[in-house]
């Protein structure tokens, strides 16, 4: 049977899309919304789905992998939503560790580190992820991911804690409202995404003393974490956290006795690639 497949690799802020035949990419798309089920709705990407599906045609197969759908009732949530979009589609939904896993190592054994919005890690061993991170989510864990620095962005800048100049570069140079700023963070869905947006302009500055020494604080936090649950070893990354900021990653992980050997900034390629030379792991 030819290949039509659509690869969906789904984050928390954002998610790329390409359809599949059997010898080219016939559309691809990056800028559509993210969704997490587990932390955030994923009504805003039903909806960009749904005004793009001129472009993307009807595929014969989806596969997705997204953020937030590590367990069953998560996938189902996904897996819902894209059979309301793709209803003739066989459809299959797994978690982001596991398609970065693919893309970062094929069928090699290693281990894998997603640094974005949020953050998750764990050791594949070619076909499944065998030992992972006890993820706890963006409130209470994601050490080193966009929402977790941005949380302490967002309260260096509120306490006076921050430089003018940091300040001025990520928010502007009137000073944050705090009413405002609360209101704006707490009554939104998904937090996460919020929380990670002044990230995103961080990258201009990575050189200033106080973006490298918060940098080294939340990497740091991060190393401690792997070395404690996976042990000591050398990770392939991706996300758009650990592309930005390779460097001053690099450098946290390497005075806890790991590394980094590989950094792509999505998942994506990696996929496409994994795909083509296993179309049997398409659903039917």
């Amino acid at each position: 049977m030819a290949q039509d497949l659509l690869l969906g690799d789904v984050g928390g802020s954002g998610s790329r899309w390409a359809r599949l035949s059997d010898d080219a990419v016939v559309w691809s798309a990056d800028d559509l919304p993210g969704a997490n089920p587990a932390t955030g709705t994923v009504e805003a990407l039903g909806r960009a789905l749904r005004e793009r599906s001129g472009e993307m045609g009807r595929p014969r197969s989806v596969v997705v992998y997204g953020a937030g759908c590590g367990s069953m009732e998560q996938k189902d949530r996904m897996h819902a939503l894209l059979a309301t979009e793709f209803k003739n589609a066989a459809i299959s939904v797994m978690d982001d560790l596991l398609g970065a896993a693919r893309a970062l190592h094929g069928d090699g054994e290693g281990r894998v580190l997603i640094l974005g919005t949020g953050m998750n890690a764990g050791h594949y061993d070619g076909r499944t992820i065998k030992t992972r991170i006890r993820s706890l989510g963006f409130v209470l864990g994601d050490e080193g991911s966009g929402a977790d620095i941005g949380r302490c962005l967002f309260r260096d800048a509120l306490r006076g804690e921050m430089p003018p100049h940091v300040q001025a570069a990520l928010f502007g140079t009137k000073d944050l409202d705090l009413a405002a700023t609360r209101s704006a963070i707490y009554g939104s869905v998904p937090m996460a995404r919020v929380l990670a947006g002044p990230v995103r302009h961080l990258h201009r500055i990575r050189e200033d003393p106080y973006v490298l020494d918060l940098l080294g604080e939340r990497f740091g936090r991060l190393a401690f974490l792997l070395e404690r649950e996976l042990g000591r070893g050398t990770f392939r990354a991706t996300g758009s956290v650990a592309w930005a900021f390779q460097d001053a990653l690099q450098h946290a992980l390497h005075d806890h006795g790991l590394g980094v050997d590989t950094v792509q900034r999505d998942p994506l390629e990696g996929l496409i690639t994994y795909h083509r030379a296993h179309p049997t792991q398409a659903p039917h």
